[in-house]
């Protein structure tokens, strides 16, 4: 039942309330990452952004701007994977960038940033199987 009463909300809602909702709970998941990494107080959380031209992306992070993208499509259908998982692994990635610098050979999902997911309290899965 909460899952249609989500939706239901979410087709009536301005992409601007929908933006507003994703930065209060992305400002939340940061102050909990900051209770398990203090040394993440120097940094400031990342921008959220919402961007309507990702169809097979529902999240990625740009580190060196500290901007999180996540697909705005994806929110219809899946609003509480998005905002409790997505935004999570995403500020995973700037967390990893800011405690360990850019990740060798490209390996945005390795142990530094499984571990990070792991204390979060999340499985540090690679790829969501979200449709839109």
């Amino acid at each position: 039942m909460r899952v249609g009463l989500i939706c239901c909300t979410i087709q009536h809602m301005t992409r601007t309330e929908l933006l507003q909702q994703c930065q209060a709970r992305a400002a939340r998941v940061w102050a909990e990452y900051c209770r398990i990494y203090p040394q993440l107080l120097k940094y400031t959380q990342p921008e959220i952004v919402l961007n309507a031209r990702f169809s097979k992306t529902a999240g990625n992070c740009e580190v060196e701007h500290n901007i999180i993208n996540l697909g705005l499509k994806f929110f219809a259908k899946h609003y509480d994977r998005m905002m409790f998982e997505i935004i999570p692994h995403e500020i995973a990635h700037q967390i990893d960038y800011n405690l360990h610098g850019l990740p060798q050979g490209n390996r945005w999902h390795g142990k530094t940033w499984q571990n990070i997911m792991i204390r979060y309290g999340l499985e540090p899965k690679t790829y969501h199987d979200m449709e839109i």
